[in-house]
């Protein structure tokens, strides 16, 4: 059993760790070991007196990582070059708290007229120290702080990125350190601007970030109350989901620091750290909902939904170092989390391909899961980060916020259209049930009136035989007892009030069981349909029963047996069950009874919704169960082997006398 559970997700693990590690194995980590670049004669890049057009430095820092966090400037400068790596990628180090040291060196050819300015990236650094020195210097002349963890007021230019204007430079060659210090994802992006293209590229970058997230979280607070109006879990979670996916890009673009300016040093770094902790659990949910795993999978479902709670904790400490050991650990198991969903998807296909929304998710969140597991994959430092692999999600993602957008309003007119169905299903259920009661009052009244004639009828002849004995007199009396039960029957059956309450109205007294089965058998046997009672130690015994219903109940199962019996008479055995109950047994057996109707006996007394043949065949069965439940007794089927099966009445007794005593 323990294999059948595990077999199929198991696979899905295997496979999408095999998956994972080749695109760990196919490309240089972004954090690679130090390499000893051959020293440079001149700097490669050479900045002219003016800066004509925008220039991107990354591809000649080189860097060196300090795990003690304890080297200072003076110590930096005095390494020999071989302590210094040097790639072609954008360097990247994973999620660490280690600090890491760039290195540039250029040379001016002339003297600097017009101040290039320098940009930093990605927006979410904590410390980035920028200093400059001279060529056989030691001591810097110029530097500049930026980071999210310094106050606004304190940051050189206000906006989206981290910008600093270079001084006025002579010509010669200088040397620029950066000093960088994160508990997020540490790669570096650099580059030089004129100041006209600058002012251009941030304006478009603020109008275009102002207007995503403007319109996503609108998106996202839409489907929020979509999803809680209409009390769709999937809805609702993707609606969050839009929400916090639009926040953290924004974010990440720098509209904290541009539109809120804090003050309070680790303001940013809280909102990215918390709502990318809230995206990464919701995420999990919703891909948990979609691929309906609790369904197929309810074990796995529930280690999947410890996983999500266990994300959500990271909560505490998203603003601090916590937060490095959530990129570290959590995001790449996101990853491989996502890659098993989409396999999964994928295997959903085999077993139902003609599904249309299985293809739709399957293109809408499998496709963009891609590019999302690139760029968590470079973010945790396991693959190199370039370009493409950092800026691809942010397409994907705006393709799936559209087709999902497509798909989700598909849902939600599917759903209107079911509400309204149901909506007239239930009016026209509504008016079968007053149409229902209506009949049955009809048919109340029609028989009460026929009864009334019978009784009074009888009632009459009895009079004009009164002092006569005979068999006519027996049999009236026998008519205006049946007259009687009849239409305590047609009160309890055809009145409102049991309808109402789906309660039989009982009319209970204590009966001795003796007198009550001798006068039940003396009314129910016939000539051609005996009935025997055997009484076992039972005459002192009385019960508290309504003699009418309980007749019915015992008559159904003897009518039940007497099918089988084929006019042989039937032998009730009355013996106690134990000090507090007594059990009426009705044997069951013949031709006929075999296993197929047995079960259809068991069908009609024990399970609510029953069979139509259970139904057509013993019906009365199922009433008799509910009129000895409502006097707090039960009904059993016994197995006798060869000798077929009894049916037994269970019911409350006591000794006569012991009640009034």
């Amino acid at each position: 059993m323990v294999n059948h559970v595990f077999s199929q997700p198991m696979k899905l693990v295997c496979l999408a760790m095999m998956v994972l590690m080749a695109l760990a194995i196919s490309t240089t980590s972004g954090s690679a070991q130090p390499t000893s670049p051959p020293a440079l004669e001149k700097p490669q890049f050479q900045l002219p007196g003016a800066l004509d057009s925008p220039v991107t430095l990354t591809g000649l820092l080189t860097w060196h990582v300090d795990k003690t966090r304890k080297q200072i400037l003076s110590d930096v400068i005095a390494l020999p070059d071989d302590a210094f790596a040097k790639d072609m990628a954008i360097p990247s180090f994973g999620y660490t708290r280690d600090v890491i040291w760039y290195r540039l060196d250029f040379s001016v050819q002339e003297k600097v007229t017009e101040r290039p300015y320098l940009e930093l990236q990605p927006s979410y650094l904590n410390f980035i120290d920028v200093v400059l020195i001279g060529k056989g210097q030691n001591e810097p002349f110029w530097r500049s702080n930026m980071g999210d963890n310094t106050p606004a007021s304190l940051r050189p230019y206000g906006g989206p990125a981290h910008v600093t204007a270079l001084p006025f430079l002579d010509a010669g060659d200088y040397r620029m350190f950066i000093r960088v210090q994160s508990n997020s994802t540490n790669f570096m992006r650099i580059k030089l601007w004129p100041q006209t293209d600058l002012i251009t590229a941030l304006t478009v970058r603020s109008l275009a970030v102002n207007v995503f997230f403007g319109l996503v979280v609108t998106l996202g607070l839409a489907y929020l109350i979509l999803g809680i109006v209409a009390r769709d879990l999937a809805v609702m979670l993707y609606g969050i989901w839009v929400f916090t996916i639009g926040t953290v890009v924004a974010i990440v673009a720098g509209i904290v620091l541009s539109e809120i300016r804090p003050e309070i040093t680790w303001l940013n770094d809280f909102l990215l750290g918390e709502i990318n902790i809230i995206s990464h659990a919701v995420t999990a949910f919703l891909w948990f909902y979609i691929v309906d795993i609790k369904k197929h999978h309810p074990f796995i479902y529930k280690v999947c939904c410890a996983y999500a709670l266990f994300i959500l904790m990271f909560l505490v400490g998203g603003a601090g170092d916590l937060y490095t050991v959530f990129g570290s650990y959590i995001v790449p198991s996101h990853s491989l989390f996502m890659i098993i969903m989409s396999l999964y998807l994928v295997r959903r296909l085999f077993d139902d391909a003609r599904n249309w929304l299985t293809w739709a998710y399957l293109f809408i969140l499998a496709l963009p899961t891609g590019p999302a597991v690139m760029l968590q994959l470079a973010h945790s430092g396991l693959i190199e980060a370039t370009p493409l692999r950092l800026e691809l999600h942010q397409f994907s993602a705006l393709f799936h916020m559209i087709a999902m957008g497509i798909v989700m309003a598909v849902r939600l007119a599917h759903m209107d259209r079911e509400s309204n169905s149901i909506s007239r299903k239930a009016e026209e259920t509504t008016t079968l049930v007053e149409e229902q009661r209506n009949l049955i009052s009809m048919l109340s009244h029609e028989f009460r009136t026929p009864l009334a004639v019978i009784q009074r009828s009888s009632e009459m002849l009895m009079l004009r035989l009164q002092g006569r004995t005979g068999d006519v007199s027996n049999r009236l009396e026998r008519i205006q007892l049946q007259a009687r039960k009849l239409a305590r029957l047609v009160d309890i059956f055809l009145s409102k009030d049991g309808i109402d309450r789906h309660e039989f109205s009982l009319a209970r007294e204590l009966t001795p069981l003796s007198r009550f089965m001798q006068e039940f058998v003396a009314n129910t046997t016939r000539e051609d349909a005996k009935i025997l009672v055997n009484e076992d130690n039972t005459q002192d015994l009385e019960v508290f029963i309504d003699e009418t219903l309980i007749g019915l109940a015992i008559t159904n199962l003897i009518e039940t047996s007497r099918r089988f019996a084929h006019g042989r008479p039937i032998q009730i055995e009355l013996h106690r069950h134990s000090n507090l109950l007594v059990e009426i047994a009705i044997p069951c057996k013949g031709e006929g009874l075999d296993d197929d109707e047995i079960r259809l006996i068991g069908d009609a007394l024990f399970r609510r919704e029953m069979e139509a043949k259970s139904l057509r065949n013993a019906l009365g069965l199922h009433i008799s169960q509910r009129i000895v439940d409502a006097h707090g007794g039960s009904i059993k089927l016994r197995d006798r082997g060869d000798n077929g099966i009894e049916l037994c009445l269970l019911l409350s007794c006591e000794e006569i006398g012991v009640a009034k005593a």
